[in-house]
């Protein structure tokens, strides 16, 4: 499928995960940052994940960073071939920004806590 067609099918999904991610961006900042290869879309069946390669004086990293849709499909099928990806672009860790229930749910597939981000609206 073309991009415009996995974005036109995705979108909501990707829409749902900026409104549980404090809406640091807008749905069309996303698909800018996807048309410009500085993140990646991830399209399922039943749910889509973006993500995009971070450098830091560490190294490269792996950012997990908006996800929906199908969460069976998404730690099944799509995180998988994600990770291989970061792998294979040279990164040295997968970090994923998200609900508190990402935590539990990967737990057996290796993640744990890095760290935590609180905010406060001003």
């Amino acid at each position: 499928m073309s991009l415009d067609a996995d974005w036109a099918r995705c979108a909501p999904w990707i829409e749902a995960a900026l409104a549980h991610a404090g809406r640091t961006h807008a749905l069309e900042d996303v698909r800018a940052a996807i048309s410009r290869g500085e993140a990646r879309l991830w399209p399922g069946a039943a749910s889509a994940l973006v993500a995009a390669v971070e450098t830091d004086p560490g190294g490269r990293r792996l950012l997990i960073w908006l996800a929906g849709g199908d969460r069976e499909e998404l730690e099944d099928d799509i995180l998988p071939a994600v990770e291989a990806w970061g792998r294979e672009t040279g990164c040295r860790r997968a970090m994923i920004i998200g609900r508190g229930g990402w935590e539990r749910a990967l737990k057996s597939k290796g993640y744990a806590p890095l760290a935590r981000i609180i905010a406060k609206e001003l």
